[in-house]
Protein backbone atom coordinates (compact mmCIF):
# COMPACT_ATOMS: atom_id res chain seq x y z
CA UNK A 1 0.00 0.00 0.00
CA UNK A 2 1.22 3.24 -1.08
CA UNK A 3 -0.03 6.89 0.36
CA UNK A 4 0.68 10.00 -1.79
CA UNK A 5 -0.33 13.27 -0.56
CA UNK A 6 -1.41 15.85 -3.46
CA UNK A 7 0.70 18.36 -2.33
CA UNK A 8 3.56 17.30 -4.09
CA UNK A 9 6.65 19.28 -4.86
CA UNK A 10 6.95 21.31 -7.72
CA UNK A 11 7.47 19.70 -10.60
CA UNK A 12 6.10 16.92 -9.71
CA UNK A 13 2.52 17.63 -11.43
CA UNK A 14 3.74 17.67 -14.99
CA UNK A 15 6.03 14.98 -14.55
CA UNK A 16 2.89 12.60 -13.41
CA UNK A 17 0.68 14.31 -16.08
CA UNK A 18 3.05 12.98 -18.84
CA UNK A 19 2.67 9.21 -17.95
CA UNK A 20 -1.13 9.45 -18.13
CA UNK A 21 -2.88 7.81 -21.17
CA UNK A 22 -5.49 9.52 -23.31
CA UNK A 23 -8.72 8.63 -21.45
CA UNK A 24 -7.31 9.87 -17.96
CA UNK A 25 -6.10 13.37 -19.70
CA UNK A 26 -9.61 13.71 -20.91
CA UNK A 27 -11.27 12.85 -17.20
CA UNK A 28 -8.67 15.09 -15.61
CA UNK A 29 -9.26 17.89 -18.46
CA UNK A 30 -13.23 17.77 -17.38
CA UNK A 31 -12.69 18.65 -13.97
CA UNK A 32 -11.65 22.32 -12.37
CA UNK A 33 -9.21 22.99 -9.85
CA UNK A 34 -8.00 21.82 -7.42
CA UNK A 35 -9.74 18.26 -8.30
CA UNK A 36 -7.95 18.41 -11.55
CA UNK A 37 -4.52 18.38 -9.95
CA UNK A 38 -5.53 15.84 -7.54
CA UNK A 39 -6.78 13.54 -10.16
CA UNK A 40 -3.44 13.56 -11.73
CA UNK A 41 -1.42 13.38 -8.57
CA UNK A 42 -3.25 10.24 -7.75
CA UNK A 43 -3.35 8.29 -11.14
CA UNK A 44 0.07 9.31 -12.35
CA UNK A 45 1.09 8.35 -8.92
CA UNK A 46 -0.80 4.97 -9.22
CA UNK A 47 1.13 4.35 -12.29
CA UNK A 48 4.37 5.30 -11.26
CA UNK A 49 4.22 3.10 -8.26
CA UNK A 50 2.86 -0.43 -9.90
CA UNK A 51 5.24 -0.03 -12.61
CA UNK A 52 7.79 0.37 -9.83
CA UNK A 53 6.78 -2.89 -8.78
CA UNK A 54 6.40 -4.79 -12.18
CA UNK A 55 9.53 -3.25 -13.95
CA UNK A 56 7.40 -1.66 -16.35
CA UNK A 57 7.30 2.03 -18.06
CA UNK A 58 4.38 3.76 -16.16
CA UNK A 59 2.79 5.42 -19.19
CA UNK A 60 2.58 1.63 -20.95
CA UNK A 61 0.09 0.08 -18.45
CA UNK A 62 -3.07 -0.60 -19.81
CA UNK A 63 -6.43 -1.04 -18.19
CA UNK A 64 -9.52 -3.22 -18.80
CA UNK A 65 -12.60 -2.16 -16.77
CA UNK A 66 -14.83 -4.63 -15.11
CA UNK A 67 -18.94 -4.49 -15.74
CA UNK A 68 -18.93 -2.16 -12.86
CA UNK A 69 -15.89 -0.45 -13.64
CA UNK A 70 -13.13 -1.31 -11.61
CA UNK A 71 -9.77 -1.33 -13.63
CA UNK A 72 -7.44 -4.58 -14.09
CA UNK A 73 -4.20 -3.80 -15.64
CA UNK A 74 -3.74 -6.52 -19.15
CA UNK A 75 -1.54 -7.81 -21.24
CA UNK A 76 1.59 -9.01 -20.11
CA UNK A 77 0.37 -7.88 -16.46
CA UNK A 78 -2.47 -9.82 -16.14
CA UNK A 79 -2.84 -11.79 -12.80
CA UNK A 80 -1.83 -8.49 -10.46
CA UNK A 81 -4.19 -7.00 -8.47
CA UNK A 82 -4.25 -2.93 -7.87
CA UNK A 83 -6.62 -0.63 -6.52
CA UNK A 84 -6.64 3.22 -6.36
CA UNK A 85 -9.00 5.02 -3.97
CA UNK A 86 -8.70 9.31 -3.64
CA UNK A 87 -10.67 11.70 -1.89
CA UNK A 88 -9.48 15.48 -0.85
CA UNK A 89 -5.62 15.43 -0.61
CA UNK A 90 -5.02 12.09 0.10
CA UNK A 91 -4.81 8.94 -2.26
CA UNK A 92 -3.79 5.68 -1.78
CA UNK A 93 -2.72 2.51 -4.05
CA UNK A 94 -2.62 -0.78 -3.39
CA UNK A 95 -0.98 -3.83 -5.01
CA UNK A 96 -1.11 -7.79 -4.74
CA UNK A 97 0.41 -10.24 -6.16
CA UNK A 98 -2.28 -12.87 -6.36
CA UNK A 99 -5.49 -11.79 -4.61
CA UNK A 100 -8.11 -9.78 -5.57
CA UNK A 101 -7.57 -6.40 -3.81
CA UNK A 102 -10.05 -3.24 -3.02
CA UNK A 103 -8.75 0.21 -1.23
CA UNK A 104 -10.65 2.87 0.07
CA UNK A 105 -10.19 6.36 1.13
CA UNK A 106 -12.50 8.72 2.91
CA UNK A 107 -12.30 11.67 3.93
CA UNK A 108 -14.63 13.24 6.72
CA UNK A 109 -17.46 14.67 5.19
CA UNK A 110 -18.13 18.01 6.69
CA UNK A 111 -22.06 18.46 7.33
CA UNK A 112 -23.65 15.18 6.70
CA UNK A 113 -25.92 13.88 8.73
CA UNK A 114 -24.34 10.49 9.56
CA UNK A 115 -27.05 8.96 12.19
CA UNK A 116 -29.71 9.46 9.05
CA UNK A 117 -26.72 7.85 6.66
CA UNK A 118 -25.74 4.59 8.63
CA UNK A 119 -29.75 4.33 9.14
CA UNK A 120 -30.63 4.00 5.82
CA UNK A 121 -27.83 2.23 4.96
CA UNK A 122 -26.27 -0.35 7.77
CA UNK A 123 -26.65 -3.33 10.04
CA UNK A 124 -28.72 -1.92 12.79
CA UNK A 125 -25.87 -2.74 15.36
CA UNK A 126 -23.60 -0.47 13.19
CA UNK A 127 -25.87 2.18 13.14
CA UNK A 128 -26.09 1.70 17.22
CA UNK A 129 -22.16 1.88 16.79
CA UNK A 130 -22.26 5.17 15.22
CA UNK A 131 -24.74 6.74 17.82
CA UNK A 132 -22.76 5.24 20.38
CA UNK A 133 -19.89 8.01 19.45
CA UNK A 134 -19.21 10.19 22.31
CA UNK A 135 -19.56 13.41 20.56
CA UNK A 136 -20.21 14.09 16.71
CA UNK A 137 -17.07 14.15 15.68
CA UNK A 138 -16.67 10.81 16.55
CA UNK A 139 -19.98 9.94 15.41
CA UNK A 140 -18.67 10.92 11.87
CA UNK A 141 -15.16 9.30 12.58
CA UNK A 142 -16.76 5.56 13.10
CA UNK A 143 -19.38 6.04 10.47
CA UNK A 144 -16.77 7.27 7.69
CA UNK A 145 -14.22 3.72 9.19
CA UNK A 146 -17.57 1.67 8.58
CA UNK A 147 -18.24 2.97 5.14
CA UNK A 148 -14.24 2.96 3.93
CA UNK A 149 -14.40 -0.97 5.15
CA UNK A 150 -17.34 -1.48 3.47
CA UNK A 151 -16.37 0.19 -0.02
CA UNK A 152 -13.11 -1.71 -0.03
CA UNK A 153 -14.77 -5.08 0.11
CA UNK A 154 -16.65 -3.84 -2.83
CA UNK A 155 -13.81 -2.61 -4.51
CA UNK A 156 -12.17 -6.00 -4.03
CA UNK A 157 -15.52 -8.00 -5.44
CA UNK A 158 -15.64 -5.60 -8.46
CA UNK A 159 -19.47 -5.40 -7.43
CA UNK A 160 -21.71 -2.15 -7.07
CA UNK A 161 -21.60 0.02 -3.64
CA UNK A 162 -24.91 -0.89 -2.88
CA UNK A 163 -23.78 -4.29 -2.67
CA UNK A 164 -21.80 -3.79 0.20
CA UNK A 165 -23.32 -1.48 2.14
CA UNK A 166 -25.31 -4.33 3.99
CA UNK A 167 -21.98 -6.17 4.82
CA UNK A 168 -21.36 -6.35 8.86
CA UNK A 169 -17.27 -5.46 9.21
CA UNK A 170 -17.61 -3.62 12.99
CA UNK A 171 -14.84 -4.89 14.60
CA UNK A 172 -14.41 -7.96 11.90
CA UNK A 173 -11.14 -8.73 10.26
CA UNK A 174 -12.74 -11.67 8.18
CA UNK A 175 -15.82 -10.13 6.13
CA UNK A 176 -18.62 -12.39 4.83
CA UNK A 177 -21.74 -12.19 2.59
CA UNK A 178 -24.51 -14.09 3.60
CA UNK A 179 -26.49 -12.58 0.99
CA UNK A 180 -24.00 -13.53 -1.71
CA UNK A 181 -25.27 -11.06 -4.27
CA UNK A 182 -21.30 -9.16 -3.93
CA UNK A 183 -20.09 -12.25 -4.52
CA UNK A 184 -16.02 -13.17 -4.57
CA UNK A 185 -16.31 -13.51 -0.41
CA UNK A 186 -14.96 -13.77 1.79
CA UNK A 187 -12.86 -10.55 2.31
CA UNK A 188 -9.87 -10.17 4.62
CA UNK A 189 -10.02 -6.56 5.95
CA UNK A 190 -7.53 -4.76 7.43
CA UNK A 191 -7.45 -0.29 8.65
CA UNK A 192 -4.94 1.92 7.32
CA UNK A 193 -2.98 4.28 9.19
CA UNK A 194 -3.80 7.57 7.51
CA UNK A 195 -3.74 11.11 8.62
CA UNK A 196 -6.77 12.78 11.12
CA UNK A 197 -9.64 13.43 9.16
CA UNK A 198 -9.69 10.57 6.56
CA UNK A 199 -10.17 6.90 7.36
CA UNK A 200 -9.02 4.06 4.51
CA UNK A 201 -9.14 0.42 4.90
CA UNK A 202 -7.81 -2.32 2.39
CA UNK A 203 -9.14 -5.79 1.67
CA UNK A 204 -8.42 -9.12 -0.04
CA UNK A 205 -10.52 -11.50 -1.66
CA UNK A 206 -10.21 -15.08 0.04
CA UNK A 207 -9.86 -15.89 4.12
CA UNK A 208 -6.18 -16.75 4.34
CA UNK A 209 -4.07 -14.12 6.03
CA UNK A 210 -3.03 -10.57 4.74
CA UNK A 211 0.44 -8.84 5.14
CA UNK A 212 -0.16 -5.32 5.01
CA UNK A 213 3.03 -2.94 4.15
CA UNK A 214 2.32 0.99 4.38
CA UNK A 215 4.59 3.18 2.47
CA UNK A 216 4.23 7.45 1.92
CA UNK A 217 5.45 8.42 -1.31
CA UNK A 218 6.82 11.42 -2.01
CA UNK A 219 7.42 11.85 -5.65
Amino acid sequence: MWLIRSDLPSGAFARLDAVLDADERRRAAALAQPDRLRFVVAHGAARVVIGGHLGAPPEQLRWAYGRHGKPELTGAWTGVHVNLSHSGDLAAVAVSAGRAVGVDVQRHPPGTDVLAMSARYFPDAEVAHVAGGADPAERVDRFVDLWARKEACVKAAGGKLAQGMPLAVHGRRLVRDPSGKLGGGPYRVARVPVPAGYRAAVALCGAAAMRLTTRWWDG
